[in-house]
């Protein structure tokens, strides 16, 4: 009993001295951010900094980078975006997890973010001040270089080997549609298009170009297509009020938005033969802005908005003011006609007003832009 008690005191004395020696030593540690006040306050603003940044995750959706993200665009293995924060485009893995910049220190504060087919080029309007004017960003030298100041709504052929715009000569209002190498030079003429503002896009997989009239609630506008060597223009579309349009990958279908009546806030998709012919509504009141195709041009993933108030004015209002919707996820099958929700009403913990919506190359994840926040979502299908 008495060596036990000895051995006892001898060990209480040994955790006496170790616990001395240690507080001694790493109480006057340099290297301790507890001993350091400087170097504490700089790891909890580190870690304030990293909690700010760090992807929200919610039920259905995850944030995908801490950054405000601006027109991003799927890659074959990665999103490409332009960063409002850096004023640089970057290219981010599917996750978010490693971002690369591709182009850093962009001359001013982009407004549009036009991809090339092969995400290694990029037209960008660029705002310095109060002047706005078009660039071409190369991410493989990482150049941005300005392009000429008569050039407006630009979009790419698709081959990516030249540019389309749209010419507004000053004396008259009147336009032109037409087509230019990438640096702006070797220009010809298209097609005159009248003093309307209109939107200009390639039709995937072939030669043909299409543009109509800027969706306006209050005026028709048809869907015109040319050929990229100014031949055969015809009318594809019958006229509709604030139409806008968004073909299927292979070409064959066309999504069609319109408002069900002139003036008023009531939207609606269809879709039609790439001909316009057998038009189908999708009774989808919604934004052809907020839709997507699948590769197999068989299915349709939209947003759906809740209700405008009764005094919108759509699209007009909806692009032209602050505006904004608080939205649903939905799919629809247009060769079956079944729609089937996305996401349960009760996942639905956050509001979203969504735009710039895209899959992910394998089609089993779907992202997103919050117009509020302007950050990058994805949601797994």
């Amino acid at each position: 009993m008495k060596k036990l008690f000895i051995l006892s005191g001898l060990f209480f004395l040994l955790v006496l001295a170790f616990l001395a020696v240690y507080n001694f030593a790493f109480k006057h540690n340099t290297l301790n951010p507890i001993a350091d006040p400087k170097k504490k306050a700089a790891i909890e603003e580190k870690k304030a900094q990293e909690i700010l940044e760090a992807p929200e995750r919610s039920v259905a959706f995850e944030q995908i980078v801490g950054e405000a993200v601006f027109q991003p665009v799927p890659g074959e293995r990665s999103i490409f975006y332009y960063s409002k924060r850096d004023n640089s485009i970057k290219e981010a893995t599917l996750d978010g997890k490693e971002i690369t910049v591709r182009v850093p220190r962009i001359p001013g504060e982009a407004t549009r973010v036009v991809w090339s087919p092969t995400r290694v080029q990029a037209l960008m309007l660029i705002k310095n001040g109060d002047s706005s004017l078009w660039h071409l960003a190369d991410l493989r030298n990482q150049t941005v270089v300005p392009l000429r100041s008569d050039m407006s709504r630009l979009a790419w052929t698709s081959l990516g080997d030249r540019i389309l715009y749209q010419f507004t000569d000053s004396l008259t209002g009147e336009r032109t549609l037409n087509i230019a190498s990438i640096d702006g030079s070797n220009w010809k003429k298209l097609a005159d298009i009248g003093k309307e503002d209109h939107f200009i896009a390639a039709i995937p997989r072939s030669s043909l170009i299409a543009f109509w009239a800027k969706a306006d609630a209050n005026r028709e506008s048809t869907l015109e297509v040319i050929t990229i060597n100014g031949d055969n223009r015809r009318t594809v579309v019958a006229p509709r009020f604030g139409t806008d349009f968004l073909f299927s990958p292979d070409n064959q279908h066309i999504l069609i938005q319109s408002t069900v009546n002139r003036g008023g806030n009531s939207l609606t998709l269809g879709i039609t033969n790439e001909d316009g012919e057998g038009y189908q509504n999708l009774f989808a009141p919604t934004f052809a802005s907020k839709a997507v195709w699948s590769k197999d041009n068989e299915t349709i993933y939209y947003a759906l908005p809740g209700a405008f108030s009764g005094e919108t004015v759509l699209p007009n209002d909806y692009y032209g003011k602050p505006v904004y919707s608080n939205d649903t996820f939905w799919k629809t099958n247009i060769r079956t006609g079944k729609k089937e929700r996305l996401v349960p009403l009760e996942a639905m913990t956050e509001s979203y007003d969504v735009t710039d919506m895209f899959l992910s190359p394998t089609e089993t994840d779907l992202y997103f832009i919050d117009r509020r926040s302007s950050r990058l979502y994805r949601m797994t299908l």
